[in-house]
């Protein structure tokens, strides 16, 4: 029988975060008794001890390994297509969960319109709060993100890339983590924009509880600065491809140089360089771009509207 919910852990050498995170997992498994859940660990071509880890001291968990090394976006793909459950649920590997993580999340698609729900995220101390409901809106051609009081359980931005529970299907018809974004950032943002605009719902649940290894995996990949650099090219990226109502473009168009003379004249160069990377990509975010025009929905405004109607958005 096929279960309920698979969840997804990319792992790229992490045996050490396997062996910290994993049990945390299986045991918010068996707290949730109501539904079938199988933990597949999708492995993208490690060259550590990752996979006899798994066998030897984890051998309930799904083992999976990429035909090439894929890269977090495109490994996390791959392995919910392999998954036949109707839910999935990306995770990275420096991820533990609350006992109860799990049965919150899968509560809110007994009814509903839902497409993704993520938690409240801590540090691994368990009192150091992270992120969990995250707004955004468009200011001076930039987009720009905040994060909401930890218990406002409006409808959020998007749903947090390292543990969120999606519906597979429409995961999957979106055509899911865009590699557009490769290495990090922003590839979570755009899935659940895209699914917000198709007028689907992204859903934040604070009884959800998460602890995250911040950039365990990250900081052995790249450098700090280099993360910077990515951040802010899939900024650019993020907007180039979805970011459609005239206005927003206009604006985008006008206060993007007037930004960078601005740094230019400050001796300021990483959004020079963030730029000049970004561009390297830009023919495939027009593609993606294109994609979007035909696909939506709801405007960029109708969907801004929606999540930063709060009485805490900060305008």
């Amino acid at each position: 029988m096929d279960p309920d919910i698979t969840l997804v852990i990319t792992n790229w050498n992490g045996a050490s975060l396997l062996r910290e995170c994993l049990p945390s997992v299986l045991t918010a498994v068996r707290y949730d008794s109501r539904r079938r859940y199988e933990v597949m660990v999708i492995d993208d071509c490690s060259t550590d001890n990752s996979l006899e880890v798994l066998e030897k001291e984890f051998p309930e968990v799904r083992r999976e390994k990429t035909p090439r090394n894929l890269g977090f976006q495109e490994a996390n793909n791959y392995a919910v297509r392999l998954a036949r459950s109707r839910l999935v649920m990306p995770m990275n590997n420096d991820i533990k969960l609350d006992d109860q993580a799990l049965a919150h999340l899968a509560d809110h698609f007994e009814s509903g319109n839902v497409f993704a729900v993520s938690g409240r995220f801590f540090a691994f101390d368990g009192t150091t709060f992270l992120y969990g409901n995250r707004g955004g809106y468009f200011k001076y051609g930039h987009f720009v993100l905040y994060e909401k009081p930890a218990e406002d359980t409006s409808q959020t931005l998007f749903a947090c890339g390292g543990a969120f529970m999606v519906d597979r299907e429409r995961y999957l018809s979106l055509g899911g983590l865009d590699p557009l974004y490769h290495p990090l950032y922003y590839e979570e943002i755009d899935l659940s924009y895209r699914a917000l605009k198709r007028g689907w719902e992204v859903k934040y649940e604070p009884r959800s509880i998460a602890y995250h290894k911040v950039q365990a995996t990250i900081a052995r990949q790249e450098k700090r600065r280099q993360i910077g650099y990515i951040s802010g090219r899939n900024n650019y990226l993020f907007i180039w491809k979805n970011i459609l109502d005239p206005r927003l473009t206009v604006s985008m168009l006008i206060f993007t140089p007037l930004f960078l003379l601005r740094d230019l004249f400050q001796f300021r160069f990483r959004f020079w360089v963030c730029l000049y990377k970004a561009l390297q990509r830009l023919p495939r975010a027009m593609k993606g771009r294109r994609k979007e025009i035909a696909a939506n929905l709801l405007s960029d405004r109708e969907v801004l509207a929606r999540i930063n109607d709060t009485p805490h958005c900060r305008k």
